[in-house]
């Protein structure tokens, strides 16, 4: 991991486990011996658990597939999110009566998610009839499910879609529509309503319930001032909130120029 991805994963742990509960890692062998091999794995107060994507899921494509995996072997109702995002508020209340809970809304812009009659699929694959492709998809950073039936069948739908699709030259929009766009289309066809804390990826400026650092990594991966800059003000934040898991980050070797 970069260690800005790392320091990260550390204030997201730290910031679940206050606000709102206990955090288990899910992982494959080599994520999981990462962890071990830096002392983490007891920032998890449920564990680690590993987890195996099927063969027949193409990881150069469907690189969030695990994802998937681990949904599957989580018991509900619980809350997934990405480890490059951070959640500072007590989610309880807004998660009452829901479903179904997503960070955002996203917009079906062509070039992310187009026309899924355009995906080469095999010929004996099928959408469902009653899938509806205008519903907008939902960014799954932070995805909450209720019902293990729903989660049953969203699963099963979006493996059937990863084994079912041709060798694609495109590793994003295939991914984002099995992971994405599946689950509001699902859901709206069962009469199920998807709560979004956003309605729109803007929104997320305009607030401070989230800090997801998705695209900014591309900043952060180039430009060492920034990375320096960030990597600070995450350390600062730790000292300040979180002292044990300052003094977890402040024991790895990423961070000791900022100790």
């Amino acid at each position: 991991m970069q260690d800005y991805d790392l320091i990260t994963l550390l204030l997201s742990v730290a910031a679940f486990e206050k606000y709102n509960g206990k955090t288990k890692l899910y992982a494959d062998a080599r994520a999981l011996e990462y962890m071990r091999e830096r002392s983490l794995e007891g920032i998890f107060s449920r564990g680690t658990r590993e987890m195996e994507v099927p063969d027949t899921i193409d990881p150069a494509v469907f690189w969030a597939g695990g994802k998937l995996s681990a949904l599957q072997m989580e018991e509900l109702p619980s809350v997934m999110i990405d480890t490059d995002l951070i959640i500072w508020e007590d989610l309880t209340e807004m998660l009452k009566g829901k479903q179904i809970a997503v960070i955002h809304r996203e917009e079906l812009r062509e070039q992310i998610y187009p026309d899924p009659y355009s995906f080469a699929m095999k010929e004996e694959y099928r959408f469902p009839e009653d899938w509806d492709f205008s519903v907008l998809p939902a960014n799954t950073a932070m995805l909450y499910l209720k019902d293990p039936t729903f989660r049953d069948s969203y699963v099963r739908e979006a493996f059937r879609f990863m084994q079912s699709i041709r060798p694609p030259q495109d590793n994003l929009c295939p991914m984002v529509f099995a992971e994405q766009r599946i689950l509001p289309t699902m859901a709206q066809a069962k009469g199920i309503a998807v709560y979004a804390f956003c309605d729109r990826i803007e929104q997320l400026r305009e607030q401070h319930m989230f800090t997801h650092l998705w695209g900014h990594k591309n900043i952060l991966k180039y430009n060492m001032d920034e990375r320096r800059s960030f990597i600070r003000r995450c350390m600062k934040r730790l000292a300040g909130e979180f002292p044990e898991m300052y003094r977890t980050a402040a024991g790895l070797e990423e961070f000791e120029d900022y100790v």
